[in-house]
């Protein structure tokens, strides 16, 4: 074969590479973009007339007395994205009332189906139960009750070597957004009580401080929502902790045993709460850690009597001067 037909044979090839190479490129070129996430249209508020139209039926729920845990949290499925913030202050009010209404009934339940006490087995040292346990309940009718509860807006405690259903007010912030400020910040204070009680079996299971920081937290909300409908709650609230504060519990002393010092630990705590402005435990606090280290640092019975009387003091102020 001569020089001229390898070179045109050559040619050819290329040639051919070169168109294959081209029509490549152009499938590539034409194959279609990925289509951007579909956004969901946020759901519009229903006009005031329609509003009312659903309260409406809302309100016969409850005057019938079918305002059940089950039947308000399908309501509110169905119609909260379409309401204002005030009508989901009052249906999670109503929701609220009927969680504390029904929990006997639930406790009952559960005591019933756990005779063989599989549940304080399954605890183990845990304060409270983690919902992804549930499934260890061997118990099937335990454990369909069980999850029943935690469904429900419960969660189950361990509390003085007993085990009780309280209200798992965390899962109640997915309705955040449907309540005013006040029903927000309500559920805060109440959630971290749920999710972390202040103490149990007779003990802080929190530092003082820490317990002054709740104490104050409760008592700045209560000053700027007079008229709440959770004042008197929040304020036996108040009250327990602020004993605890003052007074310790039976296996969490403010003073040692056997000298009746107060502890370290709790004196430079009363400091730190004395120091915050504008609070009535605050301002009560202070005279009372005065009195302490007036009485050469010990806590005997007429210190405190005095916590006593601070404590009331400061219950009568918060509930009268509003």
């Amino acid at each position: 074969m001569t020089n001229k037909k390898w070179v045109l044979i050559l040619m050819s090839l290329i040639l051919v590479i070169a168109l294959a190479a081209c029509g490549n490129n152009e499938e590539e070129a034409q194959e279609p973009e990925a289509e951007p996430p579909v956004q969901e249209e946020p759901v519009q508020e229903a006009e005031e007339d329609e509003k009312e139209v659903i309260m409406e039926e809302f309100r016969d729920i409850v005057e019938e007395g079918e305002a059940s845990v089950s039947n308000i949290k399908q309501f509110m499925h169905e119609n909260l994205p379409v309401l204002g913030e005030l009508e989901g202050n009052y249906i999670l009010d109503n929701l609220e009332n009927a969680l504390k209404k029904e929990i006997e009934v639930v406790n009952l339940n559960i005591e019933q189906f756990d005779a063989e006490e599989e549940l304080m087995d399954l605890f183990g040292d845990r304060i409270s139960l983690p919902e992804n346990m549930i499934g260890e309940i061997d118990n099937l009718d335990l454990r369909s009750t069980v999850q029943d509860a935690y469904d429900n807006h419960y969660k189950l405690i361990s509390r003085e070597g007993q085990i009780e259903a309280v209200i798992d007010y965390s899962s109640l912030k997915e309705y955040q957004s449907k309540v005013t400020d006040e029903w927000k910040e309500y559920i805060d204070i109440m959630a971290i009580e749920s999710d972390d009680p202040a103490y149990n079996d007779g003990a802080l299971t929190i530092t003082f401080d820490q317990l002054a920081e709740r104490i104050l937290r409760i008592e700045n909300y209560l000053n700027r929502y007079i008229s709440g409908p959770r004042q008197e709650e929040l304020l036996e609230m108040y009250e327990n902790q602020l004993t605890a504060y003052y007074k310790g519990l039976p296996n969490t002393p403010i003073a040692a045993y056997d000298s009746g010092v107060v502890m370290e630990n709790v004196y430079k705590s009363y400091e730190s709460t004395a120091a915050n402005e504008g609070y009535v435990t605050s301002s009560m606090i202070n005279e009372y850690r005065t009195a302490i280290r007036d009485n050469d640092m010990i806590v005997d019975d007429s210190i405190l009597s005095l916590a006593d009387q601070y404590i009331d003091e400061s219950v009568r102020v918060l509930r009268e001067f509003k």
